[in-house]
């Protein structure tokens, strides 16, 4: 089809689209904020957003600044803050609407990337199949930078393969373009560092082997000057507030990743400060392989055999088997595109291997360091992007394979592909309209509000909903956006601090607040510790909406946190 006939098909998809996504996101605002579509982190967004907007600063609480969030979002989002005034859930429903139009340009990207390589129908199909996937549906509507981050992913990507890979000598103006959407991507997310290192290479290997002399590297420092020139405001910011070149959230993202090692049975608390055992890092590269059987092309296939399981009374060994199966499958989708791409014909595995580099680096970077195994599925958001895009160039080659005068293999291949749709989109639809309740970060921030004075101060450790819902002085006490806090947490003096933050209320999930004030070693000996302590209960969550919550006033709290009985709080 040529560019004009198919303008309409797109146009059409992207609209459609777009009215799938609003449909999810014109839920009701507690169906969002409990059923697992907004994040406590979204929050922290949408406070720093608010408090930049009335002039308190770069900063969650008002008071302490921090890095510790991808700043294009936020600052993107400062705007909506300042015409909403306080409203506080308008501009949500605001962010939502912009992440539903960034995800339907997202889906219009994908169609394009894999149109180079692939007939219309093929990359209409790995569009859809990636556009109603039950893990962009939520992701699309999770609150945070992840939509964004994706779409100048996917910008970056098409921009590279349609005006910089193929082209003999691109014109400065590309590079320099080029270099601007790079760093873009990286305010976006700097997970997206990965991203430009593997094109780097990828160039490099281009001009190799197109003997291209070495003064015409310039051109590429064009690129890398346009994209240090856009991300260096935020890096320096990031230097002179904190000392650190790591974003808050990152370094706490690690620190707290083996610090709940306890409450996951993955190892000692000790974790953090020793570093992670073997064991541990082996359980995150098992959560990287489970989380990558959601990706869209591969979703429906494994819920398929956990229905069967069930359905059979065998769901472990069934599962087991997939499992098998999804690895041998991998396996040799690896040996196919990468040790044997001479001998397929769709050129696009050739040129786009790049973006398997990108996968595996992304991984590695979340199995082996910097872990956050709660947020392996958006941390791997853009590996299900690459996953459709290799969906539609394998369905490419298998087609062009396939003899075209078959009697059976086509229509069989269509069948399948009808069930398979047919099954994915009731996927899609109960993931939107049949959730339930998964966090209970809201009705907490509305105890919050309703049951502790104006003038309190409230410290949380997950404390994104809490504060910005609660109308209180919320302390971040986990380090994602205080980096005061998480070097509390390190020096294990944690009381020390929450004497000088003046801290009133504590509030968190019972096992976090054992964890940190206690230690595990202690936590059975009483049936409540924090109370023989000398903290006064004011709350324990035995509702299915706040079960497993507590809150602590710290009046009268007589012994120091996590240390011995001779250490007292004045």
């Amino acid at each position: 089809m040529s560019a004009a006939s198919t303008r309409p098909l797109v146009i059409g998809f992207f609209l459609f689209a777009v009215v799938f996504h609003l449909s999810v996101v014109a839920q009701d605002f507690s169906v969002l904020a409990e059923n697992g579509f907004l994040y406590d982190d979204s929050f922290y967004a949408f406070k720093i957003a608010q408090n930049i907007a009335e002039g308190k600063g770069i900063s969650f609480d008002g008071e302490h600044k921090t890095n510790g969030f991808q700043p294009l979002y936020v600052f993107l989002l400062v705007p909506i803050y300042y015409v909403a005034g306080s409203d506080l859930i308008s501009p949500i429903y605001a962010a939502l609407v912009l992440a539903t139009l960034l995800t339907g340009f997202t889906a219009v990207l994908l169609f394009f990337i894999v149109r180079r390589y692939a007939s219309t129908k093929i990359a209409l199909l790995a569009t859809v199949i990636w556009a109603f996937s039950p893990v962009v549906t939520k992701q699309s509507a999770n609150g945070l930078e992840t939509a964004l981050a994706l779409f100048l992913f996917a910008s970056v990507v098409y921009f590279y393969i349609s005006r910089i890979r193929p082209v003999e000598r691109p014109a400065l103006r590309d590079f320099a373009i080029f270099g601007l959407l790079i760093g873009l991507a990286l305010l976006a997310r700097i997970d997206e560092v990965f991203l430009a290192l593997v094109i780097l290479l990828d160039y490099l290997l281009v001009l190799r082997s197109r003997r291209v002399p070495s003064k015409a590297l310039g051109r590429i420092a064009v690129a890398i000057l346009a994209a240090f020139i856009v991300y260096s405001p935020w890096l320096i910011y990031g230097v002179q507030t904190t000392g650190h070149l790591v974003q808050d959230s990152g370094s706490a993202t690690r620190y707290l990743s083996m610090a709940y090692a306890p409450l996951f049975d993955l190892g000692p608390s000790e974790m953090a400060n020793e570093g992670p055992s073997g064991a541990f890092i082996w359980a995150h590269i098992v959560h990287s392989f489970s989380v990558l059987k959601i990706a869209p092309p591969t979703h429906a296939i494994f819920r398929g055999f956990e229905k069967l399981g069930a359905a059979v009374g065998a769901q472990t060994a069934v599962i087991s088997v997939a499992n098998v199966l999804g690895l041998l499958l991998l396996a040799a989708f690896i040996y196919v595109v990468v040790f044997r791409r001479r001998s397929l014909v769709v050129t696009g595995f050739r040129e786009l291997q790049f973006l398997l580099l990108y996968a595996v680096l992304v991984i590695a970077a979340y199995s082996f360091y910097v872990f956050g195994v709660f947020f392996f599925v958006r941390y791997y958001y853009p590996i299900y992007f690459i996953a459709c895009i290799y969906a539609g160039l394998l369905l490419e080659e298998g087609f062009r394979r396939l003899p075209a005068r078959t009697t059976l293999t086509r229509p069989l291949a269509a069948a399948i592909l009808v069930v398979y749709l047919g099954v994915f989109g009731y996927m899609a639809y109960a993931c939107v309209h049949r959730s339930n309740q998964q966090y209970c970060f809201y009705e907490v921030a509305c105890w919050v509000r309703d049951n502790t004075s104006p003038d309190d101060t409230i410290g949380v450790f997950q404390s994104g909903a809490i504060g910005y819902l609660s109308e209180r002085r919320v302390i971040n006490l986990d380090g994602k956006v205080n980096r005061d806090a998480l070097d509390a947490l390190k020096d294990d003096s944690l009381a020390e601090y929450l004497r000088e933050e003046g801290i009133d209320v504590v509030v968190d999930n019972r096992k976090v607040l054992d964890l940190f004030f206690i230690g595990t070693h202690k936590r059975e000996r009483l049936p409540d510790p924090l109370v023989a302590m000398g903290l006064d209960k004011i709350m324990e969550g035995s509702s299915k909406e706040m079960r497993g919550w507590a809150a602590y006033r710290v009046n009268g709290f007589a012994h120091s946190i996590g240390a011995d009985d001779s250490n007292t709080i004045d």
